[in-house]
């Protein structure tokens, strides 16, 4: 009489066989990860490179120095501190906190300075 719990061949196999068979599906399923990480870096190299190429800036002409230069002083400049005028106090500038019910307008402490306003004693105490 046959028995209904049939042997596959696998599970008759020698033990050494089925490690041997264990080891080489995993070495063949780590191949086929770092094949994929390969790929994917590759993708994204080659689309970080394509966005840099269409976003180049325009070319600087040799005839002008001056702007060559002034570029590189606003590009090596820190950040100017952003401060906010008022529309009703046209006399200083002043910190986000300190007008809350006017319409302001933000602009660099450099360019209000240069517009003859005066720093506010009580938001810019510095």
């Amino acid at each position: 009489m046959p028995s209904l719990q049939a042997r596959s061949p696998l599970r008759s196999a020698h033990p050494l066989l089925l490690l041997i068979n264990k080891a080489l599906s995993q070495a063949a399923f780590i191949l086929l990860l770092f094949a994929g990480w390969l790929a994917l870096n590759y993708v994204r190299t080659e689309w970080r490179h394509s966005d840099s190429n269409s976003e180049q800036p325009p070319a600087v002409s040799a005839a002008s120095p001056a702007l060559q230069e002034t570029s590189a002083i606003q590009s090596i400049q820190k950040a100017q501190r952003l401060v906010y005028i008022c529309a009703s106090d046209n006399g200083h500038y002043h910190a986000l906190t300190h007008l809350q019910h006017c319409k302001r307008t933000g602009l660099s402490e450099e360019a209000a300075i240069q517009r003859g306003l005066k720093r506010c004693s009580v938001c810019l105490s510095e």
